[in-house]
């Protein structure tokens, strides 16, 4: 695996970066597991999108080089959550809709979910807990003014990936998932350190400099847990967080603990940042009770 191919030498206002030591652990915990290798077609879209005049054309033949990875994408496009008004029947359709910077998010998205995938053991479990977090970050961003989907979805996959990358390290990293992971992942991470010397999150910040998605998402998952963001909705790192807190407290209430979320305190200021009235909270509230999520990508 390549070096972390983000900047550190000039970082936004209030953002804060791994420590180097943090980050070469990480670096070493990845090399352990078995991580496949993401598909040669994100690395070629995120170089097509780094242009000056990125060629939409050329997006479309990189995509519909990979028969499945296509398959996925085009099902996602025409899934409800996009409401498009005629069926898109290719992909130079699908580019020229969305653009090549959120359809290379939903590419990434896919080709991470085929690639990191589980069906069984303890991973699976973690696996799973991932995708309904990313579905609960999907349903709120559906009432969010201005959030792309693809992006939310992109960062509700990754912002845990570091979790996957531990239940191959630890044999009894699963049991404290479970355990720790809604009602105290502060906690979790904590375990993680003592156990592994490093925490998820920044396993998660390696892999997404690693796999070239946005420096903002990137960020974002190391930043996900923060007590105090110290950044607000008006930027991009703000809203993927804010989000995130919003999801983990839906997940929580999913699973019928409202008496052990993690940080009120931070879901009344994200729910302020974004936005989202009493009258919205509700009904988010009540779809996460009867477990309807939004449409999974």
């Amino acid at each position: 695996m390549s070096e972390m191919p983000l900047d550190h030498s000039t970082p936004s206002a209030s953002y804060r970066y791994p420590p180097k030591p943090d980050l070469e652990l990480a670096f070493q915990a990845v090399r352990k597991a078995r991580i496949p290798q993401i598909p040669d077609v994100v690395f070629a879209l995120r170089d097509e999108l780094g242009r000056p005049e990125p060629d939409i054309r050329v997006a479309a033949e990189l995509i519909s080089r990979d028969v499945s990875l296509t398959g996925q994408v085009m099902k996602a496009v025409n899934s409800p959550l996009f409401r498009c008004r005629t069926k898109i029947t290719n992909m130079h359709q699908a580019v020229a809709m969305m653009g090549i910077a959120r359809l290379t998010n939903l590419v990434t998205a896919q080709a991470i979910q085929r690639m990191l995938g589980v069906t069984e053991g303890p991973a699976q479990v973690v696996w799973d807990g991932m995708m309904v977090r990313a579905r609960a970050i999907l349903t709120v961003a559906e009432v969010v003014g201005g959030v792309a989907l693809d992006e939310a979805y992109l960062f509700g996959i990754m912002q845990n990936a570091g979790s996957l990358i531990f239940v191959e390290m630890a044999p009894d990293y699963g049991t404290e998932w479970v355990l720790r992971n809604e009602t105290d992942p502060l906690g979790l991470m904590e375990y993680e350190r003592k156990r592994l010397g490093v925490d998820h999150v920044t396993v998660g910040f390696l892999l997404a400099g690693n796999w070239r998605l946005p420096e903002h998402i990137a960020l974002a998952i190391y930043h996900h847990h923060d007590s105090d963001f110290g950044f607000s909705a008006d930027s991009a790192v703000g809203v993927l967080v804010a989000l995130s807190k919003l999801a983990h407290s839906l997940v929580v209430m999913r699973h019928g603990n409202h008496e052990q979320l993690e940080l009120p305190a931070d879901q009344e200021r994200a729910l302020r940042d974004l936005a989202i009235d009493d009258e919205d909270w509700a009904a988010l509230c009540d779809r996460a009770q009867a477990g309807e999520w939004a449409t999974q990508l």
